[in-house]
């Protein structure tokens, strides 16, 4: 990921963040990614990786998987939004303007308002944990994918 600014010569936008990920790319042709939707991604796979996951960094993950199987009560709600807002803070691109979390069938769903830098756009990021392992989200930015 590079934090330099480039110009792209076709459109002559300016793009602040470019990474690449193959993730969805046989479906969608795009392995190139740029900005919202590259800060999107990496939101996504930090949210995805678990406690311990990460060779020679067994403290870094998220711990909402951990939480998949838990009664859905206040506390539990209130602990889920503490690392939802932990995981967003790790990103520096992005500053957390809310989390609200809601109850599914097998899991639970966040929603998180961000505000995306430096172009201080404001969007909703939305992850859905279920027990059978399978996390999506999507953002009002226009971006899904499906793990």
């Amino acid at each position: 990921m590079s934090s330099t600014i480039q110009t792209s010569k076709a459109t002559n936008i300016k793009r602040y963040f470019i990474g690449f990920s193959t993730q969805n790319s046989l479906r969608t042709g795009v392995r190139t990614l740029y900005d919202i939707d590259l800060i999107n991604v990496d939101l996504m796979n930090a949210f995805n990786t678990r406690v311990g996951e990460r060779v020679m960094r067994p403290d870094y993950g998220c711990k909402l998987w951990d939480y998949l199987m838990e009664p859905q009560t206040a506390m539990l709600n209130d602990q889920i939004i503490q690392e939802a807002v932990r995981i967003c803070q790790l990103d520096s691109r992005c500053n957390v303007q809310d989390v609200q979390v809601y109850t599914l069938d097998q899991g639970f769903q966040i929603n998180i308002t961000l505000q995306y830098l430096p172009w201080l756009v404001v969007a909703t990021f939305t992850a859905s944990f279920e027990s059978a392992d399978a996390m999506y989200y999507a953002s009002t930015t226009g971006g899904q994918l499906l793990i």
